[in-house]
């Protein structure tokens, strides 16, 4: 199948990194990156405007506060960095490098990165990137989008891939970020990332969400064999030549119909799919410009939300899949908590007030299966639930039940259950010549003992497990 070629004038490129990190060590980590001369983001800072997004590129804040819904845009951008919501720290790098894969070298350009502190323990790495220096054909800037997003190369036809700057040479995206711009946020990252409330499971394959906005030439012709590529983030095969996922041509349109936002054909689209969201247009930059601000503003955010909402959702889901029923009572109750809160304070059905923005709202719904991913966890919550109150009333049945019974056979024999050597020196001897209601007495007496004994140490072990329970997981 023969591609059409397209070249690209301007690429603006964003990459999603979620991570997971301390709770406990939050306004540690406020601190370093403010020590890191990382800047605490707010919409009354109108400074920071044009600071993060390059050249001639400014973004509106008032633009942001109008965006959103009152409800969600005080999470999104609370006014200090003491809130328990949202809290983004940006620096601009302007660190240009290349990348190398094969006999591929494609420069490009750091622009910014957005350390995002969310709630529950998650976090989002943003990094924007750009080519803007020199035209770009079209595979290679795709080509640069797949291997960028890769942190670590696991497939044999991704290893290879190096970036080299000025200041180092890394051989991936994972080493470019920790050994080079963010090192100071390992510490505060889990190390066991296996376990329960630790894990990863909103991290697809190790590969960060793509964002991207491609100017190309004029005028030129955008076919749907070019929107299919941006959704599915084809570039070129391990030979260098253009890369399509699909040669059936009615597979290829259907997809285009149903994951492309046409708005504003035939000079600009969005497509959107699980892996990536990609706007391009054929108009001139000045023409374009607004449209470029957009996508890193009120879109960007929009992606950032619904993001997410993913991420906690495959959490809930992942960690309901790891409960061991007869030990987690502990993890049952706290994800019952965490569900509830997430619910109550943060997932809303709508957060965008504008017509266009809930459109594509809606494909990143659709997209990223928020809905099914919801209904999936309210059903575990009430699952949850009913689990609980069934284990709780056969626990306090039994009990019950042993209580009953020792209260039913002391009030049959009242003050008579007693044993008259009992007032003195106990003879342990003498216990073979007990009555029938003698012994009666004595087991009564030693099983009440025993059982109180056994509730008291059971209760107390509980407690301290729980307790020691929690404090090691606020450990870092």
């Amino acid at each position: 199948m023969t591609l059409a070629p397209l070249t690209i004038e301007r690429a603006y490129m964003t990459f999603l990194f979620p991570f997971a990190y301390h709770m406990q060590c939050r306004d540690k980590l406020c601190k370093e990156l403010t020590k890191e001369n990382f800047s605490f983001f707010t919409l009354q800072n109108k400074s920071l405007e044009d600071k993060f997004y390059g050249e001639s590129i400014s973004i509106s804040h008032e633009e942001l506060a109008q965006f959103f819904y009152p409800f969600i845009e005080d999470k999104l951008f609370p006014d200090n960095a003491n809130r328990q919501d949202f809290i983004r720290f940006s620096k601009a790098f302007h660190a240009k490098g290349e990348l190398h894969y094969r006999e591929d070298s494609l420069a490009y350009e750091i622009v910014s990165i957005d350390i995002t502190l969310c709630p529950f323990g998650n976090g989002i790495i943003t990094i924007r990137t750009t080519m803007t220096e020199s035209a770009q054909d079209f595979n290679d800037v795709l080509n640069f989008i797949h291997y960028f997003r890769v942190l670590e190369a696991k497939l044999r036809e991704e290893k290879g891939t190096s970036h080299h700057f000025s200041f180092g040479h890394f051989s991936s995206t994972g080493d470019v970020l920790f050994k080079h711009f963010v090192p100071f946020l390992l510490p505060f990252l889990p190390h066991q990332l296996t376990e329960t409330y630790q894990g990863l499971p909103f991290f697809e394959d190790e590969r960060m969400y793509s964002s991207a906005f491609l100017l190309c030439k004029e005028e030129e012709e955008i076919l749907d064999e070019h929107l299919f590529r941006l959704g599915q983030v084809d570039g070129k095969t391990p030979e260098g030549k253009p890369f399509i996922s699909s040669t059936n041509p009615q597979y290829i349109s259907e997809y285009v119909k149903e994951h492309t936002h046409m708005r504003w054909a035939p000079h600009s689209y969005i497509v959107t799919s699980a892996q990536a969201q990609m706007a391009i247009s054929n108009l001139s930059f000045q023409k374009s410009k607004h449209s470029i601000e957009e996508f890193m503003g009120t879109h960007y955010y929009n992606l950032f939300i619904h993001y997410f909402y993913k991420m906690m959702l495959l959490k809930v889901s992942f960690e309901y899949s790891e409960i061991s029923w007869g030990k987690d009572k502990l993890v049952v109750d706290e994800l019952i908590e965490l569900i509830t809160k997430f619910s109550s304070r943060y997932y809303f059905d709508e957060v965008i007030v504008r017509t266009e923005g809930k459109e594509i709202s809606q494909s990143l719904r659709k997209f990223f299966r928020i809905n099914e991913h919801y209904i999936e966890t309210k059903s575990t919550l009430d699952s949850l639930y009913r689990t609980l109150e069934d284990r709780s009333d056969n626990r306090n049945n039994r009990l019950l039940f042993i209580l009953t019974v020792f209260t039913v056979v002391s009030g049959i024999y009242g003050m008579n259950l007693v044993i008259g050597e009992w007032d003195g020196t106990v003879s342990w001897k003498s216990i073979f010549g007990y009555t029938a209601f003698e012994w009666l007495a004595l087991v009564v007496a030693l099983s009440g003992i025993g059982l109180s004994l056994v509730l008291v140490c059971y209760s107390s072990f509980t407690i301290s497990r729980n307790y020691f329970r929690r404090y090691k997981r606020n450990q870092p």
